[in-house]
């Protein structure tokens, strides 16, 4: 009777019914919330290279030997901070915001060396544009009674004399730091180069846009020498080493210019995530309501003799974007680079041409002689009532090429994709 019973609660547990209950939301859904929340295309970070490994002091001692010559080992130098492209990220949300990569080992007895350290690789996404920028100062040194300026310019220049001291750079045998005279002690010529090198450094600016592309964003520092390296014949057993070097910082800019052969342009609700889908393999979210795209989407067309095409849906253009209005530049951030503009316009709509002339304009007023470039004017929702009567108008309007397609209802998608590769290609040849 029991079992009956628990056999019973189990079945109710797991009814029909109780389905509804459990059920997990759609995870298409939960993709795209996830996205939109994530996705980012302007950031700023700390890129700081890794800490260089003190030198160690040490001797050879022996049964036999009770004072034997300097054996410490070197200190390994600091990783390096690199950025790399990698075509499957489409989002800076894969950057921290502190990137430190990690110090090297100090040097031990027996002549062992540290070991360096490993290099901090950073994924970013292909068509990101890194900047550097000073960093944020703690306070203004031009006060109203210039107390504060001078007490800030004391305190500089307190530290600047601490960091340019030479005997900050050694590191000395137990007990001995009082007993080391350092100050005449020549410093390797590596180590000089480097901090020179540092301190005239030249800001980083860096356009990354093809695949497996590197840049050196912070050097880390070097690794200090060891005992052995200082003696000679005035002094056989050095009881000091070098420390190592700190690593580069720099303070970045980062922002994302989406790379793609065409760029859809098209007022709100225009269809241009429909037709994305419709010739790509590309599912952006599409709703009868605007600014359903608000991250750009890039959909690859591949052709029956293997070339592909890559196209990119940016969010919804209205009148007044350059001036930051609506999505503003973060649409136009993303139509630069592209190869081909395609507008899409809605022929369904009364006076459909103005809806181009507006669209001509902002690209305009962003950036001069970016409405230049090759051009295509798609003439979506063909299917509706009154599209031919507003086509057959149009046409006789502009010189510009015009296909009518229904993305929709997929009709007419062919010559739309024949006629961009048809574009691309006379722009190779040119």
């Amino acid at each position: 009777m029991r079992c009956k019973r628990l056999a019973i609660s189990s079945r109710r547990l797991y009814s029909t019914e109780s389905d509804d209950l459990f059920r997990a939301p759609p995870q298409e859904n939960y993709k795209l919330r996830l996205g939109g929340r994530n996705f980012s295309d302007r950031m700023r970070c700390t890129a700081i290279g890794g800490h260089g490994g003190n030198g160690c002091v040490s001797f050879f001692r022996d049964v036999f030997v009770p004072r034997g010559p300097p054996n410490g080992g070197d200190g390994g130098h600091g990783g390096d901070v690199w950025f790399e492209v990698d075509e499957n990220e489409t989002s800076l949300n894969c950057v921290k915001q502190r990137l430190s990569a990690r110090p090297g080992m100090n040097g031990r007895g027996k002549a062992m060396h540290g070991p360096r350290g490993s290099d901090l690789i950073v994924k970013v996404p292909k068509g990101t544009l890194v900047r550097e920028v000073e960093a944020v100062k703690a306070a203004d040194k031009h006060d109203a009674d210039g107390f504060l300026g001078e007490l800030i310019d004391q305190e500089a220049a307190e530290i600047e004399r601490k960091r340019s001291d030479k005997a900050e750079l050694f590191v000395h045998y137990p007990r001995w730091e009082d007993k080391n005279d350092v100050r005449r002690v020549p410093l390797p010529q590596e180590f000089k180069a480097y901090m020179y090198e540092m301190r005239t450094a030249e800001p980083l600016s860096a356009d990354m846009t093809s695949h497996g592309q590197r840049v050196l964003v912070a050097r880390g520092g070097l690794g200090g020498l060891g005992n052995p390296h200082f003696s000679s014949s005035a002094d056989r057993q050095p009881h000091y080493a070098l420390r190592g070097l700190a690593g580069q910082t720099r303070h970045l800019e980062l922002e994302l210019k989406t790379i793609a052969d065409v760029g859809l342009v098209g007022m709100p609700n225009a269809g241009k995530s429909t037709f994305l889908s419709a010739v790509s393999n590309a599912h952006p979210k599409i709703a009868p309501y605007p600014f359903t795209t608000l991250n750009p989407y890039i959909g690859t067309v591949t052709f029956r003799d293997t070339h592909q095409i890559t196209i990119a849906d940016i969010p919804g253009l209205i009148p007044g974007a350059h001036r930051n209005v609506g999505l503003g530049h973060s649409f136009l951030r993303h139509v630069e680079r592209s190869r081909i503009l395609v507008y899409i316009v809605d022929i369904s709509r009364p006076d459909p041409w103005n809806d181009l002339t507006a669209l001509q304009t902002e690209l305009e007023l962003y950036k001069p002689g970016l409405t230049k470039r090759p051009s295509l004017v798609v003439a979506n929702k063909a299917d509706t009532a009154k599209a031919r009567e507003h086509f057959e108008k149009w046409r006789a309007m502009t010189d510009l090429p015009m296909i009518p397609v229904s993305a929709k209802y997929a009709k007419n998608i062919t010559k739309i994709t024949a006629t961009v590769r048809e574009m691309l290609e006379q722009l190779e040849q040119g």
